[in-house]
């Protein structure tokens, strides 16, 4: 009825619960949280529609039974009302912090004592003197035995403390009314109406409770699969942190002996050879780095540290570690610094060095005739004290299709091989936006490609302490 309320207890959730199977305590506790929740917020939401409801209802017993004993009645009703909303408004608090009761009969005794509270009413307009008082009440009975059965249904106990009240007043005051007045027995197809209700309106209840449970089932599949999927999460982190820490010492001592090598090599042919063993390991170290990275970046645990530092310096170090490669492929390796880029800028060289090393990789690795031009400009920015700094990474290889750059910047998709970039440019992609800057590119089928990053930073005459930002 009107005032039984809605309502679901932890402990009696078997009809909310009863096809999720086995489940440990803590999806036990999360899903009587999650109930609880969904009864506080049902009953802090509708108490004042509640009780605009029953007013009107008392309203029109006044007229119908001819005193004031309904305006008596809602008095009480306005007071148990707000205490309801105040007891569920707790219980909201504590079940959305993940503490749902433990104990919950005494809202199971609330909820009964409300119920017959309000279907008081009922009786009253049943025996007035109004000749439509009987149809009135049974209206009255029907309204609050749907609203029982639809908002009661996630708990048995509930469902029984707030229709069983309900019940018996609908099928009670026709029973009642026939024995003491041993009018004609046609008076008692109230009763057979009841029973016909009832008949019809427990297979709809049971739906009702078989969606909850269905939906229930659904919400510990999700649960079940979003702690495997951290589970794979941290095992594949762990995984990669292992593979670096066990590869990247004797890789760089690998580097450090062929340095020492090319130093000491006596002739020009040995020193090129060497060269190239250093250029190889380095683009090894640019790996494993990238894949180390890419678990931080999916983790949102990379941040960017930002200091002064030359741009020129960065532009000719990239292009230094491929020279030897270039050459290898009879490329033809440029770099073109335009005269007013700044000599000092605040920003990740690391990070720009890690985007610059990729796409030079994609370029040398892919261009088979003609070259690569590398190319750095600065524009003045908007805000004073800041400028954009564009570096371009240009080539004479294959090119790639619109289908292809759509898919590697439509979709963010790392392309194996033969199918373009792959975890390089894909890195390079988030390592620019997380800088606050872009990756773009030009392409056409036998053209070669032109990849730009461009990324706005201040200028700076003198060397700050390094500071972090997300």
């Amino acid at each position: 009825m009107l005032t039984s309320g809605q309502g679901c207890d932890g402990h009696t959730g078997g009809a909310l619960m009863g096809g999720m199977g086995t489940l440990d305590a803590q999806q036990t506790r999360a899903g009587r949280a999650r109930a609880m929740v969904a009864v506080g917020r049902a009953r802090v939401s509708n108490a004042m529609l509640r009780l605009a409801a029953c007013g009107v209802v008392a309203l029109v017993a006044i007229s119908a039974v001819g005193h004031a004993w309904p305006l008596l009645w809602f008095a009480g009703l306005i007071a148990v009302i707000l205490a309801d909303r105040a007891i569920f408004a707790r219980v909201l608090a504590k079940a959305e912090a993940g503490e749902p009761p433990a104990r919950t009969a005494p809202l199971v005794a609330w909820t009964a004592a409300q119920s017959l509270y309000g279907n008081f009413l009922g009786a009253v307009l049943w025996f007035s003197t109004y000749l439509p008082g009987e149809t009135l009440a049974m209206m009255y009975v029907l309204g609050g035995l749907a609203n029982a059965a639809a908002t009661l249904r996630y708990s048995h106990a509930l469902s029984i403390a707030g229709a069983g009240p309900t019940i018996a007043f609908m099928l009670g005051l026709p029973l009642v009314d026939y024995a003491l007045s041993g009018a004609n027995p046609t008076d008692l197809l109230q009763v057979v109406a009841g029973l016909l209700v009832l008949g019809f309106g427990i297979p709809l209840w049971r739906s009702l409770l078989a969606s909850d449970a269905a939906q229930a089932q659904a919400e510990a599949a999700v649960l079940r699969e979003r702690q495997t999927a951290a589970a794979a999460a941290a095992a594949k982190s762990d995984m990669i942190q292992r593979m670096n820490d066990e590869l990247r010492t004797p890789m760089a001592a690998l580097v450090g002996a062929a340095e020492h090598l090319r130093r000491a090599a006596a002739s020009p042919q040995a020193r090129a050879h060497i060269a190239t063993i250093v250029q190889a390991g380095e683009v090894l170290q640019l790996v494993l780095g990238d894949f180390s990275d890419l678990d931080r970046l999916e983790n949102g645990q990379l941040r960017i540290e930002t200091k002064p530092a030359d741009p020129r310096d960065i532009a000719r170090s990239v292009v230094a570690a491929f020279r030897p490669a270039a050459q290898d492929k009879h490329l033809e390796l440029f770099l073109d610094v335009a005269a007013h880029v700044p000599a000092q800028v605040e920003i990740d060289a690391l990070r720009v060095r890690q985007v610059l090393f990729n796409l030079l990789a994609n370029a040398v690795r892919y261009t088979t005739h003609g070259g690569v031009r590398i190319g750095l400009s600065a524009e003045p920015s908007e805000i004073e004290g800041r400028t954009v700094l564009t570096f371009v990474v240009a080539d004479t290889g294959a090119g790639m299709s619109r289908s292809q750059l759509a898919m590697i910047f439509g979709r963010g998709r790392v392309c194996g091989e033969g199918e373009g970039p792959g975890l390089g440019l894909s890195i390079s992609l988030r390592l620019a936006k997380l800088m606050g800057g872009q990756l773009q590119a030009r392409s056409e089928l036998g053209e070669g490609s032109a990849f730009s990053f461009s990324l706005e930073t201040p200028v700076v005459a003198a060397a700050r302490a390094p500071r972090t930002a997300a």
